[in-house]
């Protein structure tokens, strides 16, 4: 082990112990920046030799400012959003604009380098498990660009490691005790203990926390937003030797939500649809090319040749809220229950021929989802219209382990990092959702069509998607010490991956709004009904569903290289060079065969320069960084509407490849002690993540001509929905925006503390500001989230043992939605088709509160 090694070797232990020693009105932060310790690259570095953007939340910042989950980071550092998606278990955090639309998550959400990210296979892009509440957290790393190489699976943008304190051999512990406005009681500790002398320490911990929300729903006058967590844990340190240690962990964590302030915002607009056609007559077939005027059509005519969408910025409030009650109940929706277990083992054995490590990782999730999936509560409109209440219900489970044995050791100028990868998951949903007429007097309720008019009490065919997951990887890492001033490194991993998929070949809405029964016939393709009943078929109202299987293998290797270059003594200048990939796979949704359902992996290359400097003795720290994301096959999500046999529509979402994606950006970072009281920060990114080649494609039955002028394979079309949001027939949307993806994000952050006695007691008072510039919704840029601050500020007094602080959320009280998502609305269709929709999630309002905090 050489110099350098012991040297950040006793700060990381120094850091260890820190919570026993009595606080000193200048926290580490303030003082020892360049000195932070990091595991970004699967070793202890400190933070200014490390070559890769990394933003560091230490201790300190996660009490004071109370952060426990993902969406509690995105307030804080440019660069990382969060996002909403459909529904509670449906979560989309993102780095440096590469958006998680679809497939797995592109952001690796870790804890103590176990993966927490799970596609949930109703939606995709995120699950429930990423924004889970932790606590009794060390620090918090954001390792910004394609992190593959050493994070494996999910770390495809960056990734988010939450680092849990260890056991230490000093007796000591913390409470942390909050109470805020919006009903919220929080209070969380942690008790460490040594239980042989230098050998053996225990730490445990616990949290419950509590918030009744901000919102009512008009409907129910049930809260909305309301969050319950409890959680409790402990960790085992055994010194076997001065060479090997072992450190045990598990958490349990039981969360419920209820139903989030959600107002659904209607079509505004109507375009018209580029290669629509229309009915000459009611009940005709749409044969006729739609006119540039149509001013001679019928409404229902004009229906047809248009599409409603929203367009404008998203803005919305709490009395737009109408969500429908429980069907059966008459009581408001449960919202979610989740619960995980998560355990831990990792083994540290120093050699004399270098250090073996060990981690073993397993999490066992499940939720269960209650909630309004139209988000309205109307009547149904009379005559022959497919208005549909929707009642969504899932069951999520997942289960994974992980294995990870690592060697590392120094020879002389060489640092040299050996591992091996076993990743297992298994997924599964079960789908309960049901769709029903509005108006129960509708007479789609009647022949020929025999729609559901009512929620069936005992519901018979949930329908059940499972998925499991074999990864396997190698992979090493070679830093080299040119010179005392020049470092070379190279990091390559080598995965093999095989997902396994499985449906049960029907779709929720045959079965509950179709009402029919599923039989596997395998002398019939999936999806043919028997209504009326065949001769020699089965009895009216079946339709044929059989089991169906795919499997999808990719291996890949995905390197990465960096120099770096030490211009002063606190001044490094670095370049990189990585490749990411993110498997393809299956769409799982509402589809009776996997036929014409693969989407293609994504793949990135990246390439950034950067600084990082210390200036007059550390008081004013500033990093830099430009990158180029070339960002191919992004998987998005598509609307798609197909006719049953039995007339309907059926409307399932699909996934497609974007063809390009072109991401620019810059990131600064500049941390300022101006005098010994005060203190400045200020984080700057700047991202242009644009869609060079984006094409969906034209009409259904267009010819062979038309895909080629497209430039999209033969028979790959596109919805009149997208055509017409598009405004072009091939369903084109390069040189657009990639949604949810800001151009501008600013966060400022200043602190004052004054000595108050000789005893290490202090007066502080902080802000901090987040400004986020508009964003757009979806790829077609029609639908915009505004540009918005959004302010936080406390005030308190640190005594040597003790902490009581006043703070206030939201201080200027800023209403302006954050996320919303683009969804269909069943509830107002046209014609057969639905319309389109924003989701528009209501923030927080400006929240007062005290918290409290005790070290012994």
């Amino acid at each position: 082990m050489n110099e350098e090694t012991s040297r950040v070797e006793a700060t990381a232990e120094a850091a260890a112990n820190a919570e026993t020693a009595p606080r000193d009105y200048e926290p580490d932060y303030l003082v020892a920046g360049p000195e932070i310790v990091v595991t970004a690259r699967k070793r202890n570095e400190l933070l200014k030799d490390v070559p890769v953007t990394i933003s560091v939340i230490d201790d300190t910042i996660i009490e004071n400012e109370g952060l426990r989950t993902v969406e509690d980071l995105s307030r804080r550092v440019p660069g990382l959003t969060f996002d909403q998606g459909g529904f509670l278990a449906d979560t989309r955090p993102a780095i440096r604009g590469m958006q998680s639309e679809r497939g797995r998550p592109s952001v690796a959400i870790l804890l103590d380098g176990l993966d927490l990210s799970g596609e949930n296979m109703v939606i995709g892009g995120g699950g429930a498990a990423v924004n889970t509440l932790l606590y009794d957290l060390d620090r918090i790393e954001v390792v910004k660009g394609p992190q593959s190489v050493l994070w494996g699976r999910n770390a495809f943008a960056g990734a988010v490691n939450f680092i849990s304190r260890q056991p230490s051999q000093e007796f000591g512990g913390r409470v942390n005790v909050d109470i805020a406005e919006g009903g919220l009681f929080s209070i969380d500790g942690a008790l460490n203990m040594p239980i042989v002398k230098d050998r053996v320490a225990l730490r445990v911990n616990g949290v419950f926390s509590d918030r009744d929300g901000f919102y009512r729903n008009p409907v129910t006058d049930a809260r909305l937003g309301e969050n319950r967590t409890e959680g409790a844990g402990g960790s085992l340190l055994v010194d076997v030797t001065d060479n090997l240690e072992i450190v045990g962990r598990y958490i349990y964590l039981n969360q419920r939500m209820s139903e989030a302030p959600t107002v659904l915002l209607t079509p505004n607009t109507r375009l018209p649809v580029p290669g629509g056609l229309f009915a000459p007559a009611p009940g005709a077939p749409s044969i006729f090319p739609c006119p540039d005027d149509f001013s001679g059509l019928t409404p229902p005519q004009v229906a047809n040749c248009t599409r409603g969408t929203f367009i404008g910025d998203v803005s919305a409030s709490e009395d737009q809220i109408d969500l429908s009650p429980d069907p059966f109940t008459g009581q408001a929706m449960r919202g979610i229950r989740l619960r995980q277990d998560i355990a831990t083992f990792q083994v540290n054995w120093d050699t004399s021929f270098g250090r073996l490590s060990y981690r073993f990782g397993h999490l066992d999730n499940r939720s269960n989802l209650e909630q309004d999936g139209d988000y309205t509560n109307f009547a149904g409109p009379p005559g022959f219209v497919l208005s549909l209440n929707a009642f969504q219900v899932l069951d999520f489970t997942n289960r994974t382990f992980d294995n990870e044995l690592k060697y590392e050791n120094d020879f002389g100028p060489i640092n040299l990092i050996l591992g091996a990868q076993r990743f297992s998951e298994e997924s599964s949903v079960v789908n309960s959702a049901q769709f029903w007429l509005r108006n129960p007097n509708s007479p789609l309720a009647g022949p020929p069509f025999f729609l559901s008019s009512a929620p069936q009490t005992d519901f018979a065919f949930p329908l059940a998607t499972n998925r499991e997951t074999d990864y396997f990887a190698l992979y090493g890492s070679v830093g080299w010490e040119v010179t005392d001033r020049l470092s070379l490194g190279a990091d390559l991993r080598w995965s093999d991956e095989t997902i396994r998929f499985d449906i049960p070949g029907f779709r929720i809405q045959d079965v509950s709004l179709s009402q029919l029964n599923p039989v596997c016939l395998p002398q019939f393709a999936n999806g043919t009904v028997f209504n009326p009943a065949s001769p020699d078929g089965p009895p009216p109202g079946t339709i044929v569903a059989c089991p169906q299987e795919a499997e999808i293998n990719s291996d890949r290797f995905t390197p990465r290289f960096t120099a770096q270059y030490r211009v002063l003594d606190d001044a490094l200048a670095y370049a990189s060079y990585s490749r990411g990939f993110k498997p393809g796979g299956f769409n799982t949704n509402e589809i009776t065969e996997f036929t014409d359902q693969r989407y293609l992996a994504e793949r990135v290359t990246a390439y950034e320069i950067g600084i990082k400097s210390a200036w007059m003795d550390n008081r004013l720290i500033f990093n830099a960084a430009a990158f180029y994301n070339d960002y191919t096959d992004q998987q998005i999500g598509v609307q798609q509407s197909r006719p049953s046999q039995a007339g309907q529509a059926i409307v399932g979402s699909g996934i497609v490849n974007a063809g390009q994606v072109d991401v620019y950006g810059l990131e600064i970072d500049a941390d300022a002690r101006v005098t010994d009281w005060l203190r400045l920060g200020a984080s700057y990114a700047f991202i242009d993540s644009t869609f060079a080649s984006f094409v969906q494609g034209p009409p259904p039955g267009s010819p062979d001509a038309l895909f080629e002028e497209c430039g999209v394979p033969l028979g790959q079309s596109s919805s009149t929905q997208f055509r017409a949001e598009a405004q072009n027939i091939c369903g084109d949307f390069s040189g657009n925006d990639v949604g949810r993806s800001p151009r501008h994000t600013l966060f400022l952050s200043a602190e004052a503390r004054f000595p108050l006695s000789d005893d290490n007691t202090s007066l502080f008072a902080n802000f901090d500001g987040l400004y986020r510039s508009a964003r757009f919704v979806d790829e077609a840029n029609l639908s915009r989230l505004p540009a918005y601050w959004r302010v936080g500020a406390r005030i308190g007094v640190d005594w040597e043992r003790f902490s009581v602080m006043a703070y206030v959320d939201n201080l200027f009280d800023n209403r302006t939605i954050e996320t919303a998502q683009r969804t269909v609305d069943p509830g107002r269709t046209e014609g057969f088709a639905p319309s389109r929709g924003i989701l528009a999630y209501l923030p927080n309002p400006r929240a007062f509160g005290v918290r409290l905090g005790a070290r012994f």
